[in-house]
C-alpha cells in the first residue's frame, strides 16, 4: 500500500509540474506572443510555430523578441504557414536584423502592432519606413517631404493628408498625390502640384513632380519640374538624390521668386536622413545652386510624433559665404501634420 501512495505521490507531482510549466510556458505564449522560433533555416529565414493564424497569415508582418536580450532584434514577413497542423508552422523571411543582434530558438513571434513598437522600444530603422503602408502611424513611414530643403519628396499613403502653414498635400493613391502652397496663394497665384511615384521596392524609390503657379493680375508664372531617388545604404541611413528645375520669366511683380523667397534657383541636392533610435530624423546634405553656380548645403534635425513632424536647422545657398543672413548662413523650420 505505501508502494501504491509513492505511486499516486510521483504521478501527482508528475502532473502538477507540467501544469506548472503549461502556465509558465506555453499560455505566456499564447496571450503574449502569437508565435516562437523553433528553427533557424538560414540567416534569412526561420521556421516559427505559430499558436493564432488568425494574426499571422502570409504577408503579414512581425517582429522577433529576443528573450536571451530582453528586446525587439529583427523585422519580417511570413512568407508560408501550413495550417493543417497545430500549432500551426510558419517560415518568415528576415528584412532587417537590428543591431547585429542574432535569432535564436525560442525567441517570441509579435505582429506588427505599433502599440506594442512603442511599449517594446522598438529602435527606429529604414526596413519599415520601406514597406510601410496606410495602417501605420506617420512616426514610422518615410517623409513625404524633406522640410527644411523646401524640395519634394515622395507621394502620401491613399487619401492621407498633410497639413502645414506653408502647403497641403493628399494622396489619390498609394503613387499620385496633390500639392498646394499657401503662401502663393496668399499672394494671388493660383497653384498646383502633383507627384507620381514610378517605382518603390525594398531597393529603391523614385518620383516625379511637378508645380505650376499663375498669377493673372501681372501674368506671372511658375513652373518646378524635378524628382527624387531614394536609395537605402542599411538600417539607419538612407541617401536623396534630388533635382528641381524652376522656370520663372522673373518680372517686376514675381513676388513669389523674390518677396516671398519660393521657386529662387534649380538646384540639384544630394540628402542624407539618418533615422534616431527614437525614430526622429537628422537630415544634412549639399546643395549645388544651378543659377549661382555655388555649393551650399542644410543640416537639421526633425522630431517625429504620431501625426506631428517639427524641424530646426541650418542652411546656407554658398559655404564660403561666411555671413549670418539670406545670403550667408541662415537658419530653418518646418512643422506639419500628417493624417
Amino acid at each position: 500500500m505505501r508502494d501504491g501512495e509513492k505511486t499516486t505521490e510521483k504521478i501527482i507531482i508528475f502532473y502538477m509540474k507540467l501544469i506548472v510549466t503549461f502556465l509558465l510556458i506555453v499560455l505566456p505564449l499564447k496571450v503574449l506572443a502569437y508565435g516562437v522560433v523553433t528553427e533557424i533555416h538560414s540567416p534569412q529565414e526561420i521556421i516559427a510555430d505559430i499558436y493564432d493564424a488568425s494574426q499571422i497569415q502570409i504577408n503579414k508582418r512581425i517582429f522577433i523578441f529576443s528573450r536571451q536580450l530582453n528586446r525587439v532584434v529583427a523585422f519580417g514577413v511570413v512568407k508560408k504557414i501550413d495550417l493543417k497542423v497545430s500549432p500551426h508552422i510558419a517560415l518568415i523571411s528576415i528584412d532587417e536584423i537590428i543591431d547585429n543582434a542574432l535569432v535564436l530558438t525560442k525567441d517570441l513571434i509579435y505582429p506588427l502592432d505599433f502599440n506594442l513598437m512603442n511599449e517594446k522600444k522598438v529602435p527606429g530603422f529604414t526596413s519599415l519606413t520601406l514597406s510601410g503602408d496606410g495602417s501605420i502611424p506617420a512616426k514610422f513611414k518615410e517623409l513625404a517631404y524633406f522640410g527644411v530643403f523646401t524640395a519634394e519628396g515622395h507621394p502620401l499613403d491613399k487619401h492621407e493628408i498633410l497639413v502645414s502653414p506653408f502647403q497641403l498635400q493628399y494622396g489619390i493613391n498609394d503613387d499620385f498625390g496633390l500639392k498646394m502652397v499657401n503662401a502663393l496663394w496668399l499672394d494671388g497665384y493660383a497653384n498646383l502640384g502633383l507627384k507620381y511615384r514610378i517605382l518603390k521596392n525594398k531597393y529603391s524609390r523614385i518620383t516625379m513632380n511637378t508645380l505650376g503657379a499663375y498669377k493673372i493680375q501681372s501674368r506671372d508664372y511658375i513652373w518646378q519640374v524635378g524628382g527624387v531617388v531614394t536609395l537605402p545604404a542599411n538600417a539607419k541611413f538612407q541617401n536623396h538624390l534630388m533635382i528641381n528645375i524652376t522656370l520663372d520669366p522673373q518680372f517686376a511683380e514675381a513676388h513669389a521668386t523674390k518677396g516671398l523667397r519660393l521657386f529662387q534657383d534649380s538646384d540639384i541636392r544630394s540628402i542624407t536622413e539618418y533615422i534616431t533610435n527614437d525614430w526622429n530624423r537628422i537630415i544634412y546634405g549639399p546643395t549645388y545652386n544651378v543659377e549661382l553656380q555655388t555649393f551650399g548645403g542644410t543640416v537639421s534635425y526633425m522630431w517625429i510624433w504620431d501625426s506631428f513632424h517639427t524641424s530646426l536647422g541650418f542652411a546656407t545657398r554658398d559655404f564660403s559665404n561666411l555671413e549670418v543672413g539670406k545670403k550667408g548662413y541662415y537658419y530653418v523650420y518646418d512643422l506639419f501634420w500628417r493624417f
